[in-house]
């Protein structure tokens, strides 16, 4: 039996609870990605706390929000994803770095993502990542894709922001 606390849990410096832009963010994404394909022909978004294993230290993620097409999903989603997502999205918080989103980033990329999106609720900005690809800034009246990954669908960065 562990003798930690609840409370002592919470005490940490490390844990920061995220901020209201951040969960607007996820809520307002994951929904455009759902009613996008809401019969999930396409694919189907999942939230936070999904876990996906990955090549390389540490050896599974929780992205902010993800996307898995539909030919990969299993037929009962009562178990844990046996692969990474195709979409990756990581929605950037106050104690996030650099380096730690770099990280990230080149972790789901070498784990088979085939899309990552970065979001910056301060700058209101979103950095799309594809493997062999150089990452584009997308900010204001610009609109975010899904291709190849998620075709057709599309949504204004500033809609994120609203």
């Amino acid at each position: 039996m562990s003798t930690t606390s609840a409370t002592s849990i919470f005490e940490e410096a490390a844990f920061t609870m995220p901020t209201y832009a951040h969960g607007a963010v996820i809520t307002t994404l994951g929904a455009a990605l759902h009613d996008f394909d809401p019969a999930h022909r396409i694919g189907r978004s999942f939230g936070p706390q999904t876990t996906y294993p990955m090549v390389g230290d540490p050896p599974a993620r929780e992205p902010d929000l993800t996307w898995v097409r539909a030919e990969r999903l299993p037929a009962d989603l009562n178990v844990d994803p046996d692969a990474p997502p195709d979409l990756a999205v990581e929605v950037i918080s106050r104690t996030d770095t650099h380096t730690g989103t770099d990280a990230r980033v080149a972790q789901y990329l070498a784990s088979g993502v085939r899309l990552v999106w970065v979001v910056d609720p301060w700058l209101r900005t979103v950095l799309v990542y594809r493997p062999g690809v150089h990452s584009a800034v997308l900010e204001g009246s610009d609109v975010l894709l899904g291709d190849p990954v998620i075709p057709g669908f599309a949504v204004p960065v500033a809609a994120l922001f609203a």
